[in-house]
């Protein structure tokens, strides 16, 4: 049946009915929305990555602001250390004390240009912060836009003589944080290659790397041993003696 003169055909859309129209699928709706929020978490992570922690930027704004302060700070780091080595070569006692100004003056200065080496290739610029008993450490990896602050946060503590209590408190790359159990074991690693007795405690509810650091190589020969350790704001300070003979501190503790 054809229709009157001048009254359009209907268009083929029109024959077919609204509710049989295709409709976009549940997965390409969970796809999209599945892009977007990773897209949201790779830009969070991206942000969080370039956090920088305040003691960081601010040993860094130290050095950057240099008017030969700092070759002399790391001069002066290196002067006190040889005299630190000759005392505990001799028999009796000996004390330390540095800053961390100075410290980290020798990291920005010494360290790069005479002992490159003792950094991997990826990292660069460590400097640390010296605060009632914690010690806090930053390194930057990565080069150009793609670097970051790796950083983490130590308590450090003397047991006994020559025996270490450290608490790894926080790690971060950035602001993301890193898994702890992995970094506690390549720091007890690092402290295995130096000749130390390590063992990992509960204690008091918190891992706790114990150091043993041994006092002498013979059986019969001088001994060395580290009394008291005090880490304050900007300072470490230590003291000890060096015993001949088969002296032992009738304080020392045992390693496991």
């Amino acid at each position: 049946m054809s229709l009157p003169r001048g009254v359009p055909e209907p268009s083929p859309a029109c024959d077919v009915p609204s509710a049989s129209r295709p409709r976009p699928r549940r997965f390409e709706v969970a796809a999209l929305v599945g892009g977007a929020a990773a897209l949201v978490v790779l830009a969070g992570g991206v942000l969080l990555t370039q956090h920088t922690p305040s003691f960081y930027r601010a040993a860094m704004a130290s050095a950057d602001a240099d008017d030969g302060q700092t070759a002399g700070a790391a001069r002066r780091l290196v002067s006190d250390v040889s005299a630190l080595q000759a005392a505990f070569m001799r028999e009796g006692p000996w004390e330390a004390a540095f800053s961390e100004t100075d410290i980290n003056a020798w990291l920005a200065a010494d360290l790069p240009r005479n002992h490159a080496q003792l950094l991997p290739a990826v990292a660069a610029d460590p400097r640390l912060r010296l605060e009632s008993g914690r010690v806090e450490a930053g390194v930057r990896v990565g080069a150009g836009r793609a670097s970051a602050v790796a950083w983490l946060s130590l308590e450090v503590r003397l047991r006994d003589p020559n025996q270490l209590g450290i608490v790894l408190e926080d790690a971060r790359l950035g602001g993301l944080p890193l898994p702890r159990g992995p970094l506690l074991r390549e720091i007890r690693r690092r402290f295995d290659q130096l000749g130390m007795v390590t063992a990992v405690r509960r204690l008091d509810g918190r891992s706790v790397l114990v150091v043993y650091i041994p006092s002498t190589h013979e059986a019969a020969g001088t001994s060395h041993w580290l009394e008291s350790l005090a880490i304050g704001n900007g300072t470490i300070a230590f003291s000890g003696r060096t015993l001949q003979g088969r002296d032992r501190l009738p304080t020392q503790g045992s390693a496991p």
